[in-house]
């Protein structure tokens, strides 16, 4: 049997807040998390730098209106929409331009670190695919928050809410409730070692898919974003070795080993 050693999942800097970056894309719910954690404690926590695929994202005024660097981008008109894409042909064009685009956008990253310090830590919110050096570089630092519960498995072992609209899927599905994940990101569809999920948000008998994923961004986004941070900023999350029977990579914290779906908070 192969032992695989564990990987603690640690910031780059030794003193001062953790510095974040936030890739945005639409109302700007995570980043204000972010900064409201900056503003309680500036000394632990600090939102450094805000990039978007778009030029109308919300959060870019959200950043605006705190002080926050924040870059408007071109990723529709540089590389279309994934919806335009008819055949194998055209998906392989689409992801070539949008690799080259986050690669541009690392390059971009990197070139303003030199001058402002590393970023610890890149959070998504984050509406398009990334790939390529931008992935690379921040591996083991960079999450994503996704509106659906990560450790529920079809019999396969697949997980079953990823994709664009988990909550109409637990709705479809007749779930009880729903909840979100954060996840490590990684080369898969929704597939990373699952960090945290917030608490589950009961459905009510006729629930509006959308409606109900606003209530959730309060109820299990927000908190579940805030452990997370919290605890990578203290070094308190590892990758064990282990894997879940999704195939994803499981997680301890404080040296103890976590179920598929890490930290559940209640």
């Amino acid at each position: 049997m192969t032992v695989v050693a564990s990987r603690p999942l640690r910031r780059l800097s030794t003193s001062g807040p953790l510095r974040v970056g936030v890739l945005v894309s639409a109302t700007g719910a995570n980043l204000r998390t972010l900064i409201d954690l900056q503003t309680a404690e500036p000394d632990a926590f600090q939102v450094s730098l805000v990039a978007s695929h778009g030029t109308r994202s919300k959060a870019l005024a959200v950043a605006a209106d705190h002080g926050v660097e924040a870059w408007p981008g071109d990723f529709d008109a540089r590389c279309g929409l994934v919806s335009q894409a008819r055949t194998e042909a055209d998906h392989a064009a689409y992801r070539s331009r949008a690799r080259q685009w986050h690669d541009e956008l690392d390059r971009r990253i990197a070139r303003w670190e030199l001058e402002e310090g590393p970023l610890d830590l890149i959070v998504l919110a984050y509406h398009r695919w990334i790939e390529g050096e931008l992935l690379t570089r921040y591996r083991g630092r960079m999450i994503n928050q996704h509106p659906g519960d990560l450790s529920v498995l079809d019999p396969s072992g697949a997980r079953v809410l990823t994709g664009n609209d988990p909550v109409a899927r637990a709705i479809e599905l007749g779930h009880a409730s729903t909840r979100t994940s954060c996840f490590l990101v990684d080369e898969t569809y929704d597939g990373g070692a699952v960090l945290c999920q917030g608490p589950a948000v009961p459905l009510p008998p006729e629930p509006d898919p959308w409606a109900h994923e606003l209530s959730q961004k309060q109820l299990s986004d927000r908190p579940c974003l805030e452990w997370t941070v919290r605890a990578f900023a203290a070094g308190s999350l590892e990758l064990t070795g282990a894997t879940h029977p999704d195939g994803s990579p499981a997680v301890g914290v404080d040296g103890v080993p976590m179920p598929l779906g890490g930290m559940k908070l209640t």
